[in-house]
């Protein structure tokens, strides 16, 4: 199946999809580590990861909250998933081609893969899992969109006909948030709007046991179904090296740090920049910083309220100092960069200043009060929903809704659990304004902020048609003017409000070994000694 015609398009595709060569060298050149790690892995023990909350469900297909996909890539398996340069390469998919006349994916799945219920993985299960996660995903619907039909060939082969060539199906099938999770049929038809019933995948790892807000405990999967080459990204050869893995929400960044320090943990996710320099010098926590990371936003309620109203949107954006919120949210450059685009400087193919020079970081408060006054603002009471268990979010919050008095905004922060917002933002009655981020996103035509049912309600035919033009433009030169275009139409509109990038400081234990930070943390190849 893998013949010339196959390498000539797979090249083809990384050089189109991703763009991302020179962007993920700069990811590993920007981790700090303590310890370049080897050694023989020791099996055995249980890994503790301090997380920052609750997750809001364990069903990869229904959020694209962080922390739900986090735990998931380590239960769940896709068709497809990433190396270590961000690029698309098979996970259960065996191999693949594209047949450029029929517009076809055509994928085979590899042979005796089992899932944690002791099935065998099959076509069924495929084509099952890919429906749903196109009506429940906002990778997905991107996906399905374009899909023509989706099709059993044999129990070890599907085919994916598409309506017109793209760029970016097999990123869209490798993307680990709100990822392609590929559970058994069986599960897919128990599922009700609320999720699966049971989490079953095919992963080095199955669930065993949720109690909300104490952990979430994973254990080895002895029957784990490996692939043969090195390991490489989150791809290749994956190996349980311990036995359990205990997901610990614990939202104060302060305790997290602690844990790692005092041993209740083995590794912390982001911890507080203030403690970096005390951290370089102890010998009970070895520090890491993850460039990229993910940029902070306000995302607007545009289906109801204020914020229906563009000017109002305009004048938000406009009136905001954004170094002084960065800088009190981060305390040091080396945690974050203002920057106005929506793919990372690390991405140079893809990054973009379209759009922006009008409305990013102007602390314009006299243009900012005329599109205030145009809109008809009376001084209605904003809801800006945000959380302390991302401290970031909270701080950005209370500094730029003090620099929106000055234009008459009567903003009222309302505090709430992450997964608080992960649910309210999808019901328009009880928000005007919600803290959010943006992850780390290897091509811009998949950004899940595209997405017109994704929180905030951004219903743009404009954009949609935009979107679909990236996304179905398979010259490289042309697919940049295109979403060049796109990117200015988004800071016209402005859906949201970007801040800047920022840049997690991360925390492990000395006794952790074979661990990799990256913007995609995962605990297979991991060993504790």
């Amino acid at each position: 199946m893998a013949g010339k015609k196959f390498v000539i398009m797979f090249i083809a595709l990384v050089f189109l999809l991703m763009g991302c060569t020179s962007q993920s060298k700069e990811v590993k050149n920007n981790v700090s580590n303590k310890s370049a790690e080897a050694g023989t892995p020791k099996e055995g023990g249980t890994l503790k990861v301090a997380i920052t909350g609750e997750p809001p469900t364990l069903d990869s297909h229904l959020s694209s909250a962080f922390l739900a996909s986090q735990i998931g890539w380590h239960i769940y398996e896709g068709l497809f998933t990433l190396d270590e340069n961000y690029n698309a390469i098979p996970m259960l998919a065996k191999d693949y081609e594209y047949d450029e006349a029929r517009k076809t994916y055509i994928i085979n799945l590899r042979e005796g893969v089992k899932f944690h219920n002791g099935k065998t993985l099959s076509a069924d299960d495929v084509i099952a899992s890919l429906k749903r996660w196109g009506e429940k995903a906002n990778y997905g619907r991107i996906m399905f969109n374009n899909v023509k039909d989706l099709r059993k060939i044999s129990d070890l082969t599907i085919e994916i006909e598409l309506l017109e060539p793209s760029p970016i199906a097999p990123i869209l099938l490798a993307y680990p948030n709100q990822q392609t999770a590929i559970y058994p049929k069986e599960v897919i038809d128990k599922a009700d709007e609320t999720g699966i019933k049971e989490f079953i995948g095919t992963g080095p790892f199955k669930f065993v046991e949720h109690k909300p807000d104490q952990y979430i405990k994973l254990e080895k999967f002895k029957e784990y179904v490996a692939r043969e080459e090195p390991s490489n990204g989150m791809g290749g050869k994956k190996t349980a090296h311990v036995d359990e893995i205990m997901f610990i929400p614990t939202p104060e960044a302060s305790v997290r740090y602690d844990g790692v320090q005092t041993g209740q943990f083995h590794w912390a996710d982001s911890v507080s920049t203030d403690m970096y320099e005390s951290m370089k010098t102890n010998t009970q926590v070895e520090p890491a910083i993850v460039k990229p990371y993910w940029w902070p936003m306000a995302v607007f309620n545009k289906q109801k309220g204020v914020f229906a109203d563009k000017k109002m949107r305009q004048a938000f954006a406009l009136a905001l100092d954004m170094k002084q919120i960065m800088k009190a949210s981060f305390t040091s450059e080396e945690f974050y960069r203002l920057d106005p685009s929506i793919m990372f400087k690390e991405q140079e193919k893809w990054w973009s200043d379209a759009g922006s020079a009008e409305m990013y970081n102007k602390s314009d408060i006299k243009r900012a009060k005329q599109l205030v006054k145009e809109a008809g603002y009376n001084g209605e009471k904003i809801r800006w929903l945000t959380t302390k268990e991302y401290d970031y979010m909270y701080n950005i919050a209370v500094v730029a809704a003090e620099q929106l008095k000055q234009i008459g905004l009567n903003i009222e922060l309302e505090v709430v659990d992450y997964a608080t917002i992960v649910d309210k933002r999808m019901k328009p009655d009880e928000y005007e304004v919600f803290s959010g981020a943006t992850t780390f996103t290897p091509d811009p035509g998949i950004w899940a902020n595209w997405d017109k049912k994704w929180g905030g309600f951004w219903v743009d035919e404009e954009k949609d048609k935009m979107v679909n033009l990236v996304n179905t433009e398979m010259d490289e030169v042309k697919r940049k003017e295109l979403y060049d275009e796109l990117q200015a139409h988004f800071w016209e509109e402005v859906p949201l409000v970007k801040f800047g990038d920022f840049f997690i400081l991360t925390a492990k234990s000395p006794s952790m070994k074979g661990f990799e930070p990256t913007p995609f943390p995962f605990f297979w190849n991991t060993w504790i000694e």
